[in-house]
């Protein structure tokens, strides 16, 4: 019984957290982004930016979803240490819901910064991105964003299934 008590505490304590650091976030004003040094200054906001793009509903926050997506774009366009390297089948994907390529870009950017030693691994790279795709297609569907018979099948694999998947497009 306690062992219960302390997993529904804990529970709770992860959805408040969440629920309250993904309405704290805030576009840093007066962006300066010229050298190399500017980015890596920035690289934790980029996180904070793509972890409220992703958790925070679609029809929510339209206004700062537009800001939000442009700081992110200004910051992907520009920065020396990130390739982002686009193909059809990603492009594809978001043809539905446009919405969904800046979340791809943004997993994969996430993916980057935090695993600086494997940033250039461009298959998990796009595992990444699609599992964001898939995670906020998943929350918005039907609120927001439209339904799409590739995304579904996208959740539908399994982690090896997708690898696999992506392996083939990457061919």
């Amino acid at each position: 019984m306690k062992i219960k008590n302390i997993l529904i505490a804990f529970v709770l304590t992860l959805f408040v957290a969440q629920t309250s650091w993904s309405q704290t976030f805030n576009i840093p004003d007066n962006v300066k982004l010229e050298v190399a040094e500017d980015y890596v200054k920035h690289e934790q906001r980029i996180v904070e930016c793509i972890n409220w793009l992703e958790n925070t509903p679609i029809s929510d926050d339209a206004d700062k979803r537009l800001l939000a997506n442009a700081y992110l774009m200004k910051w992907a366009t520009g920065t020396p240490t990130i390739t982002i390297e686009m193909q059809a089948f990603q492009i594809d994907l978001a043809k539905k819901n446009s919405e969904l390529l800046i979340i791809f870009m943004g997993g994969w950017i996430k993916y980057a910064i935090e695993n600086p030693t494997d940033k250039d691994n461009i298959k998990a790279a796009n595992i990444a991105g699609l599992n964001s795709v898939i995670k906020v297609y998943t929350a918005n569907k039907g609120k927001g964003l439209k339904k799409d018979k590739r995304i579904e099948k996208l959740i539908k694999m399994d982690a090896s299934e997708l690898q696999n998947w992506v392996a083939e497009q990457l061919k």
